[in-house]
């Protein structure tokens, strides 16, 4: 079997953005973004079935995040600054693209910024603003309440925390995310070795947890666009026993994007995509 194949860009502005490519080298290529937490390695699960179907995901590490260059003081809208600069090194002029959970409001900021680039957008379990009717309480892992409403003086110390919690056991660091998940979303994480159910959130405090509260600060603050502007169609996959991004969010976003579709699966929850792998690609490669 191939291996992850971790590559690193220099940016326009002198930074370096890393990313992993999964699947087949030569594969249609689809862009991933990871979710919040997380890294480039989270998606590292679809390699096989990737790598069986002549499909290649690029999972670049947002700034400050596994193997990219901080940015500090970032929006959401940089981060399409970035992602451009990625797909004309890569040579790619357009291709669907992705993102899981926290990664909802970057593929939304690309949506917004870029739509010639991509030919279909897509999330799974993704995030929307914190704005009424959702509020930061409905959120079901603490680490993302803290992180949505941290003052920004006390940043460094949740970074300094962040980065503890980095250089825990992987043992003990999968007990705590399976202790914080629905039945559905468990079931799918112990079936998982403790190297595999955590590589991916402590590659995201690589470099400290100061990444991950920028990567944070910039969904909480006002995003910079409005949802009524993204012309293209976005469809949004959602488990309506999803507890760490309620389907609240969804619904959210449904209402203000112009062109949305919502497919809410019935009995699943944050991990979807794991059950969901083959028919959310599919989808996204057909043709339009």
């Amino acid at each position: 079997m191939i291996e992850r194949r971790d590559s690193k860009i220099k940016l326009s502005d002198g930074r370096t953005l890393g990313f992993a490519q999964y699947g087949a080298k030569e594969g249609r290529p689809i862009l991933y973004f990871h979710g919040g937490v997380s890294s480039r390695l989270d998606i590292e699960f679809a390699h096989s079935h990737c790598h069986e179907n002549n499909i290649k995901i690029i999972a670049p590490d947002r700034p400050g995040i596994g193997i990219s260059s901080p940015k500090p003081k970032r929006s959401l809208l940089d981060w399409a600054n970035d992602v451009e600069q990625l797909l004309d090194h890569l040579e790619i002029q357009s291709l669907p693209l992705l993102g899981w959970s926290l990664a909802g409001p970057y593929v939304m900021a690309c949506a917004y910024k870029l739509p010639h680039r991509f030919t279909k957008i897509g999330t799974v379990g993704g995030a929307s603003p914190i704005l009424p009717p959702v509020k930061v309480k409905q959120l079901g892992l603490l680490a993302d309440r803290l992180l949505l409403t941290c003052p920004k003086p006390l940043e460094p110390l949740l970074a300094a925390s962040l980065d503890a919690s980095g250089k825990l056991p992987a043992h003990t660091m999968k007990w705590i995310l399976e202790s914080e998940l629905t039945a559905s979303d468990k079931a799918i994480i112990k079936e998982l070795s403790p190297k595999t159910a955590t590589n991916f959130i402590f590659e995201s405090t690589r470099q400290g947890g100061m990444g991950v509260v920028d990567d944070y600060r910039a969904v909480a603050q006002d995003w910079g666009f409005d949802l009524s502007a993204i012309r293209g169609h976005v469809t949004l996959w959602h488990g309506d026993e999803d507890r760490l991004c309620p389907p609240i969010m969804t619904h959210y976003l449904k209402e203000r994007i112009p062109h949305a579709t919502v497919n809410m699966v019935p009995q699943r929850g944050h991990f979807l995509l794991h059950h969901m792998l083959e028919e959310v690609l599919t989808s996204l490669l057909s043709e339009i």
